[in-house]
């Protein structure tokens, strides 16, 4: 009887991630740059465009409490290792090319299970030409250097081509063009769009239908940039399903971080936004920023989509940055252990996936900031003091922030989502808890060793 449980356990799983003959699903990861929780349709914006995204939220589990580092570099650090940022030797933007040489990225995995794999876009967490995608586990790549939204310069395995036309396009065509190479195999596919990094430049057919709104230039060239690549994104969606692929692809959308406080004005300096716009691109009201450890900093959306098997809708769940690759592993059925790695800090949210109400113990989320007061990278030498930093422990529910100086503060998150009033007072013993936590995550990550370190080598070639 009971192998015939077993058998029947078997059969399900297999008709729902794969065959016997070991059918894998595609992945589609796209990330985007900068991309605040108010910067989107279906989050409740209804000054912006993004019908692309927008359906394919209503197509997805879609996270709102889903949390990132503060800026691009360490979240990717993140997305890429399954791990803390602060392990892997990256921080901060600085310190993007820091990533330690042992650690093991995504595509490695997938590479070992018999996928075509291509990262195309932000060139990050690679210091050429040791850490180029193609030597990190990617089959190929093409690095779109700094933030050139047009007529970008690609470096590509020792070659760099020099494209005309916008950059979201160029990287759309690189990909569709990378699928009909490899019609007959499992692939997974790094799109990391450089939208909406500063500055904002988009083509004036994007940007003016925001200027006949009413909208400030500003916030046209951020909103149409936004829309220019949700339009991309629409073209790859378009061609899964032309392809026949969208039913056995799996989609996942995220940003990096929060918005910047800055925007581009018409001579193209970056300008701080005025209070009306700040308003409307900040409509939740969310405190900070990137860059910053409050809510606007670190809280983005996340999609995950496949059609047939997961079930469309909110997941209420707290879910985190190295959560990405853990996940994406258990959903394809590739053993972690197949690969020689570091222990994951992220869990896999293949679980509340499936099953929207299930429950998903894990740890609270260990961010610090990235610039202000309290930031790594104004900190030089090797003593590191939990006191000068800016930390927070950021929970389903409450959120503890360490402050310089010994401060801290308390937020309900479910009350407060705009962290506006310290909750202390009214909830001693989760405070208490908190502090404590805090501090010991602090103290395990000084003592791996691995971070605040800069690195001194490279992998010999």
């Amino acid at each position: 009887m009971h192998l015939v449980i077993r058998s029947l356990a078997l059969i399900l799983i297999v008709g729902m991630f794969g065959n016997a003959n070991g059918a894998r699903p595609n992945v589609l990861f796209i990330i985007s740059d900068d991309q605040g929780f108010s910067d989107f349709g279906f989050t409740g914006n209804e000054a912006i465009r993004t019908p692309v995204l927008d359906r394919l939220a209503s197509e997805s589990a879609v996270f709102e409490n889903f949390v990132v580092a503060a800026a691009c570099s360490p979240s990717r650090a993140a997305f890429f290792t399954g791990r803390e940022h602060l392990v892997t030797g990256v921080w901060g933007v600085p310190m993007r090319d820091n990533l330690r040489p042992d650690e093991t990225l995504l595509p490695a995995w997938f590479k070992a299970a018999g996928y075509a794999t291509l990262y195309v876009g932000k060139r990050d967490m690679g210091r050429p030409p040791y850490t180029t995608p193609w030597e990190r586990g990617w089959d190929n790549g093409y690095f779109v250097s700094g933030y050139q939204h047009r007529d970008p310069r690609l470096p590509n395995r020792g070659k760099v081509i020099t494209p005309k036309g916008w950059t979201c396009d160029i990287m759309t065509d690189l990909i569709i063009d990378f699928w009909k190479q490899n019609p007959d195999r499992p692939w997974m596919v790094t799109a990391a769009y450089v939208i909406p990094h500063l500055p904002f430049v988009t083509d004036k057919s994007f940007a003016q239908p925001f200027i006949d709104a009413g909208l400030s230039y500003e916030l046209a060239q951020c909103y149409g940039s936004i829309a220019q690549m949700d339009a991309a994104i629409g073209r790859l969606l378009a061609t899964l399903r032309e392809n026949g692929q969208e039913k056995e692809t799996i989609v996942v959308f995220v940003s990096d971080n929060g918005m910047s406080t800055k925007a581009t004005a018409r001579d193209g300096s970056r300008v701080t936004w005025s209070d009306t716009d700040w308003k409307v691109r900040n409509m939740h009201g969310l405190r900070g920023g990137k860059a910053w450890a409050w809510e606007n900093g670190i809280r983005v959306p996340c999609l995950v989509r496949w059609p047939g098997k997961i079930q469309p809708g909110q997941r209420h769940q707290l879910g985190g940055a190295e959560d990405i690759l853990p996940t994406l592993l258990d959903l394809a059925g590739i053993d972690a252990a197949a690969v020689k790695h570091h222990p994951f800090t992220g869990v896999s949210l293949r679980s509340v996936l499936l099953d929207p109400n299930a429950r998903l113990d894990r740890p609270e989320l260990f961010h610090i900031a990235i610039s202000g007061k309290g930031a790594a990278k104004q900190l030089s030498g090797e003593a590191r003091r939990f006191e000068d930093h800016h930390l927070v422990l950021r929970g389903p529910r409450f959120k503890y922030h360490a402050l310089p100086g010994s401060q801290n503060a308390l937020f309900d998150l479910k009350l407060d989502p705009k962290e506006s009033k310290d909750r202390q007072a009214e909830h001693p013993e989760v405070t208490r808890q908190m502090a404590k936590q805090i501090r010991a995550r602090w103290d395990a990550v000084l003592a791996t060793g691995r971070a605040f370190k800069i690195r001194e080598d490279a992998p010999k070639k």
